[in-house]
Parts: structure tokens; C-alpha cells; sequence
């Protein structure tokens, strides 16, 4: 069972606020800043908590707890100076993971050059992918097949290494289908792609090939490595 993780998300336009909810419906606490009381309210009902605060405000970055989260994403993005400020600040409480939205390409390498761990661009699919990529740390890439069915690319998950598919009863136990695993067998060498029998053990740094429904690909891809 997945465990719920702690998201700031500062800045509640389209962008944020797509995020904010997003993650929130996956489960996890979300704490969502604006200094736009408005906005605010309009989300309040969908995340866990919701305040007006300025996030420019060293100090009041600090009272929010953001150095707490498991991840924070600024989603502030005509204010390009706040934007900046804002990771910037982050950076420097501590906060490891931070994702910002970015209004150009020069925006996005200065986010990047402040602290930003990820820096990505407003349009709604690129919303999805980050509260993907969140919820599911463990995934790499996931293109849409047809219908409800998504090829996934995972990170290997803690709880499988070491196991086989046979083992693990992937379709039963998760819905999903193993098609293929991509493995480096040497560092720097080519990597190998193999179609896996049921008796092929994982290895750790094994890129998994996944075809599934997206909610149950990315279940597996937010595995607690602790508890499975």
C-alpha cells in the first residue's frame, strides 16, 4: 500500500491548481498557497489545506514548513521574478525536490540554475505528468495505446528486485503485463532487451516495460519500497 506523502503547491493558477488537485485525489496531503484569496478558494475543498500567503516571504516559507514536504511545485508563471524568488527561497530552506513552471525557455534555465530539480512548461498534459511523476517516483515514461491501455517505462521497484514475474503474479496481484526489460549489463556498455520468461529474476537498475491501465501501472510505480 502506498503511503500518503506531504506537496506544497504554490500558485493556484490553471497550472497549480491542476496539480493541487490532482494530487490530492491520488491521496497524498496537499498544502496550496496564493496570495490571491480567490484562488484559494476556489481549491479549498479539493486539498487538504489552503492558505493566502505571499510566498516571496522567506519567513512566511518558513512557517508553511515547505523544507518538510516531500516536494514542493511552483506553479507561478507570467511573474517570472517572483517564480525565481520562490526557488530560489526553497532551495535554500532545503527543500529536495522542486518542481516550477516555466513561461520560456530562458525562464526555464534560470529556474533550473536557482534550485529547480525540475522545471517544466503549463500545458494541462504536462499537469498530468507531474502529479504522475510525483505520486509515482518509480516511473519513467507512459504513452497512451487506445481505450484505458498505457505502455508504461518503470524503474524497477524495490519490492521486485530480486524476484521473478512468475513470483510477483504481476497481472493477477496488479493488472499490468511485463512485455520487456531493458538492463545494462555493464556500466557504460550497450544495454540489453530482453522479452522476460516467468523465471527471470529483476535486477536492481532494471527499466521495466509495462502495458496496463495507467492507474494500476502507476499503483506499482508508487510502491513503498519498505512495505511493498
Amino acid at each position: 500500500m502506498r503511503i500518503p506523502r506531504q506537496f506544497a503547491v504554490i500558485g493556484l493558477g490553471r497550472f497549480g491548481a491542476h496539480v493541487a488537485t490532482g494530487l490530492y485525489r491520488q491521496g497524498d496531503e496537499v498544502l496550496a498557497v496564493d496570495d490571491d484569496a480567490a484562488r484559494v478558494d476556489m481549491v479549498k475543498a479539493h486539498v487538504t489545506t489552503a492558505v493566502v500567503a505571499d510566498a516571496t516571504s522567506r519567513e512566511a516559507l518558513e512557517a508553511l514548513a515547505v523544507a518538510e514536504m516531500d516536494g514542493v511545485i511552483v506553479g507561478i508563471g507570467r511573474q517570472i521574478e517572483a517564480s525565481v524568488l520562490v526557488t530560489a527561497l526553497l532551495r535554500e530552506l532545503g527543500c529536495q525536490t522542486i518542481v516550477a513552471r516555466a513561461a520560456t525557455h530562458l525562464h526555464a534555465d534560470i529556474l533550473a540554475r536557482v534550485g529547480a530539480t525540475r522545471v517544466v512548461y503549463p500545458e494541462d498534459d504536462e499537469a498530468e505528468r507531474v502529479v504522475r511523476a510525483l505520486v509515482s517516483p518509480q516511473l519513467l515514461d507512459l504513452v497512451e495505446l487506445e481505450g484505458e491501455i498505457d505502455l508504461a517505462v518503470l524503474a524497477a521497484p524495490e519490492p521486485f528486485i530480486g524476484h521473478t514475474p512468475a513470483e510477483l503474479q504481476l497481472r493477477t496481484r496488479f493488472g499490468v503485463t511485463l512485455v520487456a526489460i531493458r538492463r545494462e549489463e555493464q556500466p557504460g556498455g550497450p544495454p540489453t532487451v530482453m522479452v522476460p520468461g516467468p523465471h527471470d529474476e529483476m535486477l536492481k537498475g532494471d527499466r521495466l516495460y509495462l502495458v496496463g491501465d495507467e492507474e494500476a501501472i502507476t499503483r506499482i510505480g508508487g510502491l513503498d519500497p519498505a512495505g511493498g
